[in-house]
């Protein structure tokens, strides 16, 4: 009697969950946040049922993207394959361009945007504009340290690690450094490449040996004569084509790729860390047309399937049973702290100034 009381009761409380969201979907848009909120506190089947309700109405969802087109339609394939009554609208470009079009969008209450994936230190932008809602989803408990916050703005779909590339024609594998100590020495004077914009590099160095040591080091690195470029895939195609035999802060998937190319290129994983880029985070808008298609949506990114598919393109996925191309155990991996996500403009000055950029 008491389970078929306990049973009763909860079904007479979805069923009023229910009702408050309906109506809420007839408020305005600042109540997204909410609705998604009541939502995801329903136990995993009702939840899942009501978002596939309601994202049925909506039809179709749009991604403002800073991914490369071809690797977003993989994901948009298996997505619609999944859900075949959603289409995705999907805008590409650069992710600070994608930024000042969903702030333009908010401030003139012109939304198109439900969704924007982009790098984690601009999350805090949009989310003190109000632009981006806390996305609380149950999905967050599978993903690892340093892709989440507290509040539930950040949700880290992947990352890149930063390795040395090295040239093979140039240099032995068991000559090549291994450590970022072993860059420090003399026979590597004007032979390391490093990019002009890596201060996600310089934050991993601060937050793994302290702000004196890190500084320190870099200091040292500075006066090896590095040969300073922007943009990592210039700096590795100067590499390979012989300019210089080592980068300093270069990206697995594109040495991979350069690899089967068949182009003269190997990576290291560095000691005693591998610093890795601010993740990659995916965000609803606080005004989604379409926020319980987009909800569907991130949950995909963030589900083993979708991780997989991107963890099949190159990228270190957040989810803690992630894959990866290559073996990673054992490896101390230094995402920046959230701490520098507000503090980007000391660390450009930081960056610029033991470089000696402008």
């Amino acid at each position: 009697m008491i389970r078929s009381a306990t049973l009763m009761s909860r079904a007479i409380f979805f069923i009023l969950v229910s009702l408050l969201i309906i109506q809420a979907g007839a408020a305005n848009a600042a109540s997204v946040e909410e609705r998604l909120d009541q939502i995801n506190r329903m136990p995993e089947k009702f939840r899942a049922e009501t978002l596939e309700k309601e994202a049925r109405k909506e039809g179709e969802l749009v991604w403002y993207a800073a991914m490369a087109s071809d690797r977003a339609a993989e994901l948009i394939k298996a997505f619609e394959g999944k859900y075949p009554f959603l289409k995705i609208r999907f805008q590409p470009g650069g992710a600070g361009r994608q930024l000042e079009q969903l702030l333009i969008e908010h401030r003139t209450k012109k939304q198109r945007a439900d969704i924007i994936n982009t790098r984690r230190s601009y999350v805090g932008v949009m989310a003190k504009a109000g632009a981006v809602i806390r996305y609380r989803t149950p999905l967050r408990a599978a993903l690892r340290d340093g892709f989440t916050d507290k509040e539930g703005f950040i949700n880290g779909i992947y990352a890149q690690p930063r390795v040395f590339l090295y040239n093979t024609r140039m240099i032995a594998r068991d000559k090549a450094p291994q450590s970022f100590s072993d860059l420090l020495d003399p026979r590597w004077k004007d032979r390391l490449g490093m990019d002009t914009t890596d201060y996600d590099w310089l934050a991993s160095l601060i937050d793994y040996y302290g702000r004196g040591k890190a500084l320190e080091f870099a200091g040292k690195l500075a006066k090896q004569q590095l040969n300073l470029r922007r943009g990592p895939t210039l700096l590795a195609q100067l590499a390979v084509a012989g300019e210089f035999p080592v980068v300093v802060d270069a990206f697995p998937e594109e040495i991979m790729q350069m690899k089967n190319a068949k182009a003269p290129a190997e990576f290291v994983f560095t000691e005693p860390f591998v610093a890795v880029k601010t993740p990659t985070t995916v965000s609803i808008a606080s005004g989604a047309p379409h926020p319980h298609a987009a909800s569907l949506f991130v949950d995909f990114l963030l589900s083993k399937p979708g991780q997989d598919l991107m963890a099949g393109q190159g990228r270190w996925v957040s989810r803690k049973d992630g894959t990866y191309f290559a073996d990673l155990s054992g490896k101390k991996m230094q995402i920046p702290s959230l701490q520098w996500d507000d503090k980007q403009v000391e660390l450009i000055n930081l960056y610029n100034g033991i470089l000696g950029l402008k």
